[in-house]
């Protein structure tokens, strides 16, 4: 039997996030019930092309630059930006000029929970075969 999902209320203030999870996630799969994931990011280069089969994701810019291509689309989000990726469309943005920053927005959550497994098998030393077993866990797959 699955366990059920439970939403709670909370507010997070600027530099606090959800406990256990980091001060840059303001939003986990586990708090929203598993509706959504918010992450504040700051990106200095970008994840390269990949596709999420599970979930969309969707930028604010609070501030930089990043150059986007969704599919076959290019374009440019500036700060106030907003920019949509769905899934099964792969991806990638890259900062241009510099870091970049905004709220990551990722529905339905769950992704911060990859983030974590990813950067912890990274800062264990985890081999490529790893890696790659993480991501298809998820369902990302690398373009």
């Amino acid at each position: 039997m699955l366990a059920k999902r439970v939403a709670t209320g909370y507010a997070v203030g600027p530099g606090q996030g959800v406990p256990h999870r980091g001060r840059d996630v303001k939003a986990s799969g586990q708090c929203t019930g598993g509706t959504l994931t918010v992450i504040e990011i700051t990106i200095d280069g970008g994840p390269p092309r990949h596709t999420h089969t599970h979930e969309d994701e969707s930028l604010y810019i609070f501030t930089g630059s990043l150059d986007v291509r969704c599919g076959e689309d290019r374009f440019q989000a500036e700060p106030g930006g907003f920019v949509f990726l769905p899934r099964q469309i792969p991806h990638e943005f890259r900062s241009v000029g510099g870091p970049a920053t905004g709220l990551l927005i990722v529905t339905p959550g769950g992704l911060d929970e990859y983030f974590a497994q990813l950067h912890a098998a990274l800062a264990g030393g985890a081999d490529p075969a790893e890696i790659r077993a993480i991501q298809t866990t998820f369902g990302i797959v690398l373009s």
